[in-house]
């Protein structure tokens, strides 16, 4: 029978099914727990009148089976006066076996008219967000949904985002516009740099003005560069040396003054401090106990230099070498000829034929200092003399003596009267005073008159003034440097040589005036 007197056959199919759907949901459902309250097992179960109809727990379901029509009858979901009577027995308890009417609660369910197909009518799925499921709960409940952002809202913040990326492109362009810029000015400086570099390195555009420099002994590539620098040569020193650094520069540069210009290139000054490239050469032998002026003469009958530029080298060109320190140092002599008399050393060289002056010099003071060993500077200090004294003493043994033997005898004659000043206090060398006479006169006398010899003023004329000459008056042999250093022992204070070369020597004046006597008839017998 139906629960309820409204209920008719139009209903009971709907009824069925849901009863069906009871049944099978109680089916599947899992046995009921014991709970606090429940009585206990093998009590009397609790009696119930009526249950609720299947339209009480799903007036949705059944609303929708019915197409939400109910065909001219009430529903007992919505009519109230429709609802049932609900009887409970509770067994077991005598005071309240009496059955007792109330009436059901008012159930009273709001229904919009959505269609079925409404998306708002679906349950919300597993996969919605949360919110959109806030959504459509709210919805089928009759709340109203969520606020959305409103289309105003989002129109402003597209315009906030457009101006945003308005400024960011601005400011790349700006930083794009900056970087071509500073890039464009870096290479106009560039290559301003590297026109400049280029024409002082091979001066196509330069001054041809001359000037003079000086380029010192043993000038490294860093010395020629400042010196090119500071007399407006170049403009670049660092890239000078980084040049001649590229071309393998070895640096060594040749002493001397010399003539250049700025529109010179990095080449053709380099080259300029070297040695020239040899366009042959030639072999000079340079005599034992030739004079300097002798040497220049020899130096320039060959076409190597010339006669004033020689002058001025050995006068007053400052070459690197302990004598000619020790030379300044101690004060060159009042009155002598030459700086370097004495000093350049007689042997035999090559030169090639386009040397300078310098150099031929430099070539002759570098075999003096290999022949004038450590050993002699001790000796002449031993003796008490300085290294300018004993070549003075070797020059006048070069000029006097004729044979090896007599090199030992003529030193010993010399050095005896240096050492007993006070009763020999002048040499009396006739070859001071040829030196002085060929230096006064620009040529060598072949013999020299008792006269010249009392009346030649020269500081050279050992039979005017005491003691050594001013300087050497010859550049002597290794032997008569050897023999100065070195003197035969003997006492000896006179010698006279016949124009055969024999030579004559007495310890006294009455002997030397036999001797003279001697010489003279040799001569004459020569003579005839």
């Amino acid at each position: 029978m139906y629960n309820t007197p409204d209920q008719g056959p139009e209903n009971h199919l709907g009824e069925d099914n849901e009863k069906l759907f009871q049944k099978k949901r109680a089916a599947s459902a899992p046995p009921p727990k014991s709970t606090p309250g429940q009585r206990p097992a093998g009590a009397a179960p609790r009696v119930y009148t009526a249950k609720p109809t299947a339209q009480e727990h799903a007036p949705a379901y059944a609303n929708r089976r019915s197409g939400g029509q109910d065909n001219g009858k009430a529903n007992s979901a919505t009519d109230p006066s429709t609802a049932p009577t609900v009887k409970i027995r509770t067994a077991g308890n005598p005071a309240t076996a009496a059955p007792v009417h109330k009436p059901a609660p008012e159930i009273s369910v709001k229904q919009k008219a959505v269609p079925v197909s409404s998306p708002l009518k679906a349950a919300p799925h597993q996969g919605d967000t949360p919110a959109y499921a806030g959504r459509r709960a709210a919805e089928n409940a009759g709340a109203p949904a969520p606020s959305q952002p409103h289309p105003t809202s989002d129109a402003k913040d597209k315009k906030s985002g457009l101006s945003r990326l308005g400024a960011d492109m601005m400011a790349n362009s700006v930083k794009a516009i900056t970087y071509i810029v500073l890039v464009l000015v870096v290479a106009v400086f560039l290559s301003i740099f590297i026109i400049r570099v280029g024409n002082d390195i091979f001066a196509f555009v330069k001054s041809d003005e001359e000037v003079d420099i000086t380029i010192p002994e043993d000038a490294t590539t860093q010395d020629i560069a400042t010196i090119l620098y500071d007399n407006g040569i170049i403009s670049y020193p660092n890239v000078f040396q980084l040049y001649c650094s590229i071309k393998k520069e070895s640096g060594e540069f040749l002493a001397g003054d010399y003539t250049v210009s700025p529109s010179m290139s990095y080449d053709k000054l380099r080259s300029a401090f070297k040695p020239k490239a040899a366009e042959g050469t030639s072999w000079i032998t340079i005599p034992e106990g030739y004079t300097t002026d002798e040497i220049i003469d020899l130096m320039v009958s060959y076409g190597i230099g010339e006669r004033d530029a020689y002058v001025d080298v050995i006068n007053n060109y400052d070459f690197d070498y302990w004598f000619v320190d020790e030379l300044e140092a101690d004060g060159i002599p009042e009155g002598r000829y030459y700086r370097l008399d004495g000093y350049l050393f007689p042997d035999t060289y090559e030169f090639y034929n386009n040397s300078s002056e310098e150099v031929v010099i430099d070539k002759l003071l570098a075999r003096f200092d290999q022949v004038f060993v450590d050993d002699y500077r001790a000796r002449a200090a031993e003796l008490g003399y300085s290294v300018d004294d004993i070549l003075s003493i070797a020059s006048l043994i070069e000029k006097e003596a004729g044979t090896a033997d007599d090199y030992r005898k003529v030193s010993s004659v010399f050095h005896n009267r240096l050492s007993h000043a006070s009763s020999y206090p002048k040499l009396q060398s006739d070859a001071t005073v040829v030196y002085a006479l060929q230096m006064m006169t620009g040529e060598r006398p072949g013999t020299v008159t008792s006269e010249q010899l009392d009346t030649t003023d020269s500081p050279y004329n050992t039979y005017l003034y005491d003691g050594l000459p001013p300087g050497p008056i010859s550049n002597p042999s290794a032997s008569a440097i050897r023999y100065a250093l070195y003197p035969m022992e003997s006492n000896y204070y006179y010698f006279i040589s016949a124009n055969n070369g024999t030579t004559l020597y007495a310890s006294t004046l009455v002997e030397h005036q036999r001797n003279i006597q001697k010489v003279l008839e040799m001569n004459e017998q020569q003579t005839n």
